[in-house]
C-alpha cells in the first residue's frame, strides 16, 4: 500500500477524477458567482448530459467525441431554456434569492422523476470508448480515464481562455463584480445570463457524459456530484472559477488518497473534514472575496 509507484498511481487517478469534479464545480461556481443562483438541479444537468451521451452511443451510434459533443450542445441549449423559463421571470422581485433555490429545488426533483418515467429505474452502462491501457513507467492508466483527463483539461482550459480573452467572458466577470456597473456600460445583463447558465449546464453534462463508461446511469446520479460540486465551491471560495478549479484537483487527489490508506467508505467523509478545516482557517475559501 505504501509503494511509491502505486502511490503515484493514486495521484494521478485523483487527478482524473479530480478533473470531473472540476468540470461540475466550476460551472456552479459561475452561475453562484456571477448571477447569484445556488443551482440544486446543476446535478440533474450531469444525469441528462449521462443520458445523452448513452443513448446517442447505444441507439444511434455515434463515436464517443459526438455523443459526448451531442451531450454539451444539447444540454447547452437546455440550460438556456432552463433560465429563460424558470429563472429570469423572478429576478430582483422580493425575495428571489429565497425563490431561485426552490426553484431549483422543484425542478430537480422533477427532472428526477420525469427521468426515471422515461428512462426506468434501471441502471445503464456503457461499454469503454475505448479499450484498453496506457503503460508509462509502471503507472497503468485505461484509454477511458485518459480520455477523460484529457478532454477535462481541454474544457478547463477553454473556460480559463473564455472567461480572460472573449467580449463574453469579459462582460461575465464584470456582471459578477458589478452587475448595475456592467448594464449602464451597455452589457446586455440577461443575454449574458442566458450564455453563463447554458455554459453552466454543458459543463456537468461534459462530466455525465465523459463518466458514463466509467460510472453506471441513473436518474439520481447526480446528487453525488452536486453535492460534492458544492463543497468543492465553498472550499474554493464562493462564486471563484479560479478556486472552484484548483480546489476540485486537491479533493480528487486527497479523496483517492483517502481511498488507498484508510478505505473508499470514508472517502466522502474526510473530504468534508479537510473542507471544514479549511474554511475555520479561512472562512472565505481559498480564493474566496472579502466582502465590505
Amino acid at each position: 500500500m505504501f509503494d511509491l509507484d502505486v502511490l503515484i498511481q493514486q495521484v494521478v487517478y485523483g487527478l482524473v477524477i479530480g478533473s470531473s469534479y472540476v468540470l461540475m464545480a466550476a460551472g456552479f461556481s459561475l452561475i453562484w458567482g456571477m448571477m447569484g443562483v445556488l443551482n440544486l438541479a446543476h446535478g440533474e444537468f450531469y444525469m441528462l448530459g449521462a443520458y445523452v451521451a448513452y443513448y446517442a452511443s447505444s441507439l444511434l451510434g455515434f463515436n464517443p467525441i459526438i455523443s459526448s459533443l451531442a451531450a454539451i450542445l444539447a444540454i447547452f441549449f437546455f440550460g438556456v431554456l432552463f433560465e429563460r423559463s424558470l429563472l429570469s421571470p423572478i429576478y430582483g422581485k422580493p425575495g428571489w434569492e429565497t425563490n431561485t433555490v426552490l426553484v431549483t429545488v422543484g425542478a430537480s426533483i422533477f427532472l428526477q422523476n420525469v427521468a426515471l418515467v422515461i428512462f426506468g429505474e434501471k441502471y445503464k452502462g456503457l461499454p469503454q470508448y475505448f479499450e484498453g491501457d496506457l503503460e508509462i513507467w509502471k503507472i497503468v492508466l485505461s484509454y477511458d480515464r485518459l480520455v477523460v483527463f484529457s478532454v477535462g483539461c481541454f474544457l478547463i482550459a477553454f473556460l480559463w481562455y473564455f472567461m480572460k480573452y472573449t467580449r463574453v467572458g469579459m462582460a461575465m466577470r464584470a456582471i459578477s463584480q458589478n452587475r448595475e456597473g456592467a448594464s449602464l456600460a451597455g452589457v446586455n445583463v440577461q443575454r449574458i445570463f442566458y450564455v453563463a447558465f447554458g455554459l453552466s449546464a454543458a459543463f456537468a453534462a461534459a462530466a455525465g457524459a465523459l463518466l458514463a463508461p466509467i460510472f453506471f446511469v441513473y436518474p439520481t446520479v447526480g446528487a453525488g456530484p452536486l453535492l460534492m460540486a458544492f463543497a468543492i465551491v465553498i472550499f474554493g471560495g464562493l462564486g471563484s472559477v479560479k478556486g472552484a478549479i484548483y480546489a476540485g484537483f486537491l479533493v480528487g487527489v486527497f479523496e483517492s488518497l483517502i481511498v488507498l490508506f484508510i478505505s473508499s467508505a470514508w472517502k466522502d467523509v474526510f473530504v468534508f473534514i479537510l473542507v471544514i478545516l479549511i474554511l475555520t482557517a479561512r472562512p472565505r475559501g481559498l480564493f474566496g472575496i472579502r466582502e465590505e
